[in-house]
C-alpha cells in the first residue's frame, strides 16, 4: 500500500521551504517541521521525500559529509506548486488559507 501522507508531507516540505530565509533548510528542520504539522515521520523518510522532490525539479538538495546532513532548496518549479500556482502529480494542493 502506498503511503498516504507522501502528498501532503510534500507540501508541506515545499511550503515550508517557500517560507523560510533563503528558501531553503537542513533535512533535520524540515523532519522538526514535520513533526510540528502533525506528520512526525523518520530522517530516513523526509531523505526519501527530498529525494522525490528533486528527481521532479522542485527543490535541489547537497549531501553534506558522511553523517546524513542534507541542505534543501526549493526551485522556481516547487515555489509556483507551493503556493498553488501548479499542481503536481503525488502532491497535495496547498490547504485554503
Amino acid at each position: 500500500m502506498a503511503d498516504i501522507f507522501s502528498p501532503m508531507r510534500r507540501i508541506f516540505i515545499l511550503q515550508g521551504l517557500e517560507q523560510a530565509a533563503g528558501r531553503e533548510l537542513s533535512n533535520e528542520m524540515l523532519q522538526r517541521l514535520l513533526k510540528s504539522l502533525a506528520s512526525p515521520c523518520s530522517i530516513a523518510e523526509v531523505n526519501s521525500q527530498i529525494a522525490w522532490l528533486e528527481n521532479r525539479g522542485y527543490v535541489t538538495a547537497a549531501r553534506l559529509g558522511e553523517g546524513g546532513f542534507v541542505n534543501v532548496k526549493i526551485t522556481r518549479a516547487g515555489i509556483d506548486v507551493a503556493k498553488g500556482f501548479a499542481r503536481a502529480d503525488g502532491i497535495d494542493q496547498p490547504p485554503e488559507e
